[in-house]
């Protein structure tokens, strides 16, 4: 068969990703992987194909990745208007080459498999119809990388899903976490991990001051466990009244993209838990510091100002897990 596939042979389609109770989890890889291996074994099948599933699963899961972000100019034919042109973020993407590690196998092109794969997924997933998904498109990109984009909607059910699995979450006591601490203290930490406790403790002086402003209520707010911190309100208004995500700065954007890596890495038992905790914690850092709930956006966008401490206060979970559980040392509530 010709591998020459023209990019344009393939129209995107979109896919469901269901949230189930069974196998709790908002790892987005996670999820695409428990959606794209039946369909890669009906694949195998109807070829007679002989690739033992656990291969497949195997290779499936380390070629699941979340694409690296990054600012691009916008095109323009005149010279001078480039100058003036404003930087636009990639949309945040998962692709899978699983098609290219394939290929050797049904010696077909990547491309053709990548095509041929996503035109099984609806008999798979037809009957996918809860109202707890996860609507991603699909795209096919050459060589044959399969591309599953979020847009507004998809993030903020993404958004959603988190709130209500945390809830759900049995919480994991912290006492040590209850004390200041002194910053000579914090510093003889392992790796030097004073600034990701610094950040901990800043978000839980945030969340404090929210609920003081009344913006959002604590269950408790001595943050003495790993649990979900957020009493009221229970749902948060993600989206602006035109369906678009309150979060649209580059600061929010990195620190959405960067709680996608920290929950895949908690479903897919990560060993590089120093590195995780750097890199959330110092994209907590630039969004606290670039995206203010107070003052201006707390009386004209009020759902906006709310949004913003529901990110704070997935990252104060998030850091809280790591520090505790991970890492085993103290994530102060204050310094």
């Amino acid at each position: 068969m010709d591998n020459n596939v023209s990019k344009n042979t393939f129209s995107y389609k979109f896919c469901k990703l269901r949230f189930t109770q069974e196998k709790p989890t908002i790892s987005v890889k996670n999820l695409l992987k428990q959606y794209l291996l039946p369909t890669l074994d009906l694949y195998r099948q109807r070829s007679n194909i002989k690739l033992d599933l656990e291969f497949i699963s195997t290779t499936l899961e380390r070629k699941i990745v979340l694409s690296r972000s990054y600012h691009r100019q916008l095109s323009s034919e005149n010279k001078i208007d480039r100058v003036l042109s404003q930087p636009q973020l990639t949309p945040i993407v998962y692709s899978c080459p699983i098609a290219l590690s394939l290929a050797p196998y049904f010696l077909l092109s990547p491309q053709i498999i990548a095509e041929n794969l996503v035109n099984l997924l609806p008999l798979i997933n037809d009957n996918t119809i809860s109202q707890s998904c996860l609507k991603l498109r699909i795209e096919i990109i050459p060589p044959g990388w399969i591309n599953f984009y979020f847009d507004s909607r998809s993030l903020a059910s993404w958004l959603e899903q988190s709130l209500i699995f945390l809830e759900t979450k049995v919480a994991v006591q912290s006492d040590l976490s209850q004390y200041a601490i002194s910053n000579n203290q914090l510093r003889k930490t392992p790796e030097n991990l004073f600034p990701v406790q610094y950040i901990h403790a800043r978000c839980c002086s945030l969340l404090r001051l929210g609920a003081r402003e009344k913006l959002i209520t604590l269950k408790d707010n001595s943050f003495a466990t790993v649990t979900w911190h957020l009493k009221q309100p229970k749902q948060i208004s993600w989206l602006d009244e035109e369906q678009n995500l309150w979060l649209t700065q580059e600061s929010e954007y990195r620190l959405l993209r960067q709680l996608l890596v920290v929950t895949d890495s908690f479903a897919m038992e990560s060993n590089n838990w120093v590195k995780l905790a750097f890199n959330l914690s110092k994209t907590v850092e630039i969004f606290q510091a670039e995206c203010r709930f107070l003052g201006e956006v707390k009386h004209k966008t009020t759902s906006k100002a709310i949004a913003r401490l529901g990110l704070i206060a997935l990252a104060q979970y998030w850091l809280q897990k790591i520090l505790r559980e991970k890492l085993n040392l103290v994530a102060p509530i204050t310094l």
